[in-house]
């Protein structure tokens, strides 16, 4: 999705004044056990359960690990109409049924059996379901397709939690931050991520920083300022791990300090990726097989 003057406006209507009170950026505390990072599942309940396995076996071996996705967990192909969209072999890549409605149930369940140790930050396809410029990868309007599949309890409580979840969440004792895309902009220091609205108006510098949610990658040295700005009196940030676009690989360097991640949508299956950190990393020191592990070894 590229971002117009006409998008943004649209990301400040329809969302209650609950979202106003949530932090925008959420700090976990120095984890006993490893980081969990996963991307995009759009949808992909098989992957979803794969991920939860990992969690859940780390919490029964009394690692007490943390989850964290970078959101767009719903929005998957549309049953109706197959996509043709290939990977460089030529096999399909989006020919999986959409069961956003059981993913959200059992995200929502472990958070509730978890509370304190798995965090989303929210994507631009949650954001469509408050307000937020509609989507339209695989329906005219995703959030009208998936709601219409739901009940009326499940909209209410699917929009109660979206709510909540912020713009990035950090991991001080690691020096990580987990976006959905390349945020940033021309951000300089944390508290500005707390000045972005989704309803009500933005000043002009909160727009722009508002804007680079779901840019696609870092330039001109964006990675770097976005780190510099959360640093500023904290601990030093070294590393940004992002999803929203796709990579046939699972990952790629996404600017001089942060990774794109591909755990499922848009990456074959054998090379779906996740992070799993248990000490501080830079992207250079990134090893696969060691931080990058593939979902299906």
């Amino acid at each position: 999705m590229r971002w117009r003057s006409s998008t943004v406006n649209a990301m400040v209507n329809g969302m209650s004044s609950e979202s106003l009170a949530a932090p925008k950026l959420i700090l976990v505390p120095p984890p006993h056990g490893p980081v969990l990072v996963s991307a995009d599942l759009h949808g992909h309940l098989g992957d979803f359960e794969r991920l939860a396995e990992l969690f859940v076996a780390s919490h029964a071996r009394g690692e007490d690990p943390v989850w964290i996705g970078v959101g767009d967990w719903l929005h998957g192909p549309n049953s109706d109409e197959p996509s043709t969209v290939t990977d460089a072999h030529g096999e399909p890549l989006y020919d999986y049924p959409d069961q956003s409605p059981e993913v959200l149930t059992r995200l929502f369940a472990l958070m509730d059996a978890h509370p304190g140790r798995i965090f989303s930050v929210l994507g631009n396809h949650e954001h469509a379901h408050l307000g937020g410029p509609r989507t339209s990868k695989f329906h005219d309007d995703e959030a009208v397709a998936l709601e219409a599949r739901m009940t009326a309890d499940q909209i209410a409580d699917m929009k109660r939690r979206f709510r909540s979840w912020p713009i990035a969440v950090a991991v001080p004792a690691l020096g990580l931050v987990v976006t959905h895309g390349a945020l940033g902009g021309p951000i300089r220091n944390v508290a500005e991520l707390e000045q972005i609205r989704w309803e009500g108006q933005m000043d002009a510098h909160a727009y722009e920083i508002a804007r680079s949610m779901v840019a696609y990658g870092y330039v001109h040295g964006g990675d770097r300022r976005l780190l510099d700005a959360l640093s500023v009196a904290g601990p030093a940030y070294r590393l940004i791990i992002h999803g929203h676009d796709r990579d046939e690989d699972g990952y790629s360097a996404s600017g001089e300090h942060a990774l794109l991640l591909c755990s499922s949508f848009g990456a074959r299956r054998d090379t779906k990726t996740y992070v799993w950190l248990t000490s501080p990393c830079s992207l250079a020191e990134l090893r696969l097989g060691h931080e990058l592990r593939r979902l299906y070894p």
